[in-house]
């Protein structure tokens, strides 16, 4: 008589209380995480692209060349280095923003569609082709 309790116990407490949990999970718990990662994966990018360096070091002739052609060319070279990190750093951010959003919008449209299929195969007619 124990093994109905406990299969009672799984099918309705554990089963039945982890589809009812899911949503509350996934759009607290889960999406927290997700904003989580998506935020250090964010500051780990800006510590690799070094901006603070970059940017300290602007004016500072390359390959110690202090003629103004050097110079010159020192804050060009620095300057686009910057503008391609700054074009990544936004790309990456845009991906993670998309990946969040999709996070939030999946589960609604996976259920809708599914139910959409459920409620079509029960109630129309199959499709008959000549």
């Amino acid at each position: 008589m124990q093994g109905t309790g406990s299969l009672a116990r799984l099918l309705f407490v554990d089963l039945i209380g982890s589809v009812v949990w899911f949503p509350i999970w996934w759009y607290t718990t889960g999406i927290k995480k997700l904003i989580q990662w998506c935020y250090d994966g964010l500051r780990y990018r800006v510590r690799q692209y070094s901006f603070r360096i970059w940017i300290k070091n602007f004016f500072v002739p390359m390959y110690g060349q202090y003629d103004w052609e050097g110079r010159l060319i020192s804050v060009f070279m620095r300057f686009v280095v910057l503008v391609g990190r700054s074009i990544a750093l936004v790309a990456e951010f845009v991906i993670y923003v998309i990946l969040v959003l999709g996070w939030a919008i999946v589960p609604p449209v996976a259920f809708f569609m599914a139910l959409q299929n459920i409620l079509a195969g029960s109630f129309l007619p199959p499709v008959t082709t000549p």
